[in-house]
């Protein structure tokens, strides 16, 4: 496995965690939704986001140590 690879591995990845982003910021407009079922889809979504900025900047780093832009997920 090579960098260019290695960095496509990280950016599906990272996909994979957008997805599950957008479906639980689908699941906010729920209308039987409590608070504490609202606070906790939140904090899900921003523990999920800080997962998909490390997974996208790892992915920016093994393509720069390829030699080959950076690509966003």
């Amino acid at each position: 496995m090579n960098y260019v690879e290695w960095a496509d591995e990280y950016y599906e990845n990272a996909l994979r965690v957008k997805n599950v982003m957008e479906r639980k910021k689908a699941q906010l407009n729920e209308k039987n939704l409590t608070a504490d079922g609202r606070k906790r889809l939140c904090d899900e979504i921003k523990a999920y986001r800080v997962i998909y900025h490390e997974l996208c900047s790892v992915g920016d780093t093994l393509r720069g140590r390829a030699g080959v832009n950076s690509l966003e997920a």
